[in-house]
């Protein structure tokens, strides 16, 4: 008798495979293009094959210049207060900002990444690995925690000696197996730590599912002008080179192929002409620029084909007007970040517990905002009331424009820096009545 109620389930879980199957395919299309490898092969089907032997397939990258203009909020880095543990804390986490830099990038492109954290006992560092192709199985009651999740392990794919089978880790809170592409268990181990050691990065506020949509805008935008400008090339090549048609002659009638240098004998009554497509390229590449500035309008960027010559410089109250649209989407995005960089933090906390490190349980986080160019009387006035009010200290204001300073090292300069000029001052005004160089400037010429 066959069984209704398993018919159903198997035909769930066989959209769901297919729905999954789908999200990982685009995933590769979406890396394939940011990192401009091998794009031509979205768009071979496009053309015939006669066509690549008159152009060769555009292919250009967008995606990447977009993706990266995105990404501001690890552009100049974080920094994280964790009290009487900062130097240690720096110490484990030094590439830190660098890691977060990229995974941001690749949030932004594929909508969800997941970020495995672990820690290395003998460099006494955390290493940060984004994952990108991944399953994930859902609490029955809370559909935003991840029970457990499996992902392609990187094998050695451009080594051909290796002919292994993909391997894939699946993990949750008690057991990480190893299983092959057909699914069997080829190794099983412990969970050391106890729950899934993985931070989730999301674009934006997921809606109906865990994963958020990619930027599959952009990487269409950059398809569609390849596809463009590779026929703009194909109209090129033919109305350059025209095609020879005569007229009153009939077919059977001998001719020949002529140069430049030759002379062409027509019977009487037939003529020559020669005729070229109506191609307008101009039209193709006006198409192309609105698409970018389309794509670009949609994720809050600004672009222009304009002379960049004509330009003049703008201020930086004008340039964050401008910018304004922008400028508040970043503020949107600077809670998303803060809350992934507690849940970092959370996780970091645990697996540190684990080796002997206690960290406090607590992380302050201050994302480095970029700064829009100030004139320098403005920056001097804004600078002089952070010091009166006690806002900031001198040291602060040399970190900033040395940020290879510690706050030690900045305070070590200042203050030999203040004992040279104090020593400076000491001296000319010990000179007196010996009217050194700078008292006879400030006192000018004596009278006659």
């Amino acid at each position: 008798m066959i069984n209704s109620n398993q018919i159903v389930m198997d035909s769930q879980k066989q959209a769901k495979a297919n729905v999954q199957a789908d999200r990982k395919k685009l995933i590769y299309k979406l890396l394939d293009y940011y990192s401009g490898d091998n794009t031509e092969k979205y768009i071979t089907s496009r053309f015939s094959a006669k066509a690549y032997q008159e152009v060769p397939v555009s292919s250009f990258n967008v995606t990447k210049r977009m993706i990266d203009r995105m990404s501001r909020i690890y552009t100049l880095g974080a920094s994280r207060n964790l009290s009487a543990m900062d130097d240690k804390y720096q110490l484990m986490t030094v590439n830190k900002d660098y890691r977060l830099k990229h995974i941001e990038k690749m949030t932004r492109l594929l909508g969800t990444v997941a970020t495995q954290v672990s820690f290395n006992a003998e460099r006494n560092e955390f290493y940060y690995d984004p994952i990108y192709a991944f399953d994930v199985e859902m609490s029955e009651y809370d559909h935003h925690s991840v029970e457990s999740i499996i992902f392609p392990i990187l094998t050695a794919t451009h080594d051909i000696s290796s002919g292994d089978k993909l391997l894939y880790c699946y993990m949750d809170s008690s057991i990480k197996q190893i299983r092959d592409e057909d699914g069997v268990i080829i190794s099983e181990e412990v969970n050391p730590y106890g729950f899934l050691p993985f931070v989730f990065s999301h674009r934006d506020h997921y809606l109906d599912s865990f994963f958020c949509a990619p930027a599959y805008d952009i990487v269409n935008c950059n398809e569609q002008i390849n596809i463009l400008l590779t026929e703009a090339n194909l109209g090129m090549r033919f109305q350059m080179f025209g095609q020879y048609v005569v007229t009153g002659m009939y077919s059977d009638d001998s001719y020949k192929r002529a140069g430049s240098d030759e002379m062409i004998v027509l019977p009487e009554g037939a003529s020559l002409s020669i005729e070229a497509p109506k191609v307008n390229v101009e039209q193709a590449l006006k198409l192309a620029r609105n698409m970018l500035e389309l794509a670009a309008q949609n994720n809050h960027l600004s672009i222009s084909f304009a002379d960049t010559n004509k330009d003049r410089p703008s201020s930086g109250i004008a340039l964050k007007i401008k910018d304004l649209e922008r400028h508040e989407d970043y503020q949107d995005d600077l809670e998303i970040w803060r809350r992934f960089e507690n849940n970092l933090y959370s996780i970091e906390r645990q697996i540190a517990m684990f080796s002997g490190v206690m960290l406090p349980d607590k992380i302050g986080i201050d994302f480095n905002e970029p700064e829009y160019p100030q004139a320098v009387a403005d920056q001097i006035a804004m600078d002089t009331w952070m010091l009166e009010n006690d806002l900031t200290t001198k040291a602060q204001l040399l970190q900033q424009r040395n940020k290879d300073l510690s706050i030690e090292q900045a305070e070590a300069i200042i203050k030999e820096n203040t004992e040279k000029n104090g020593a400076g001052k000491t001296n000319e005004a010990g000179a007196g009545a010996g009217q050194s160089i700078f008292s006879k400037l400030r006192s000018g010429a004596p009278k006659a």
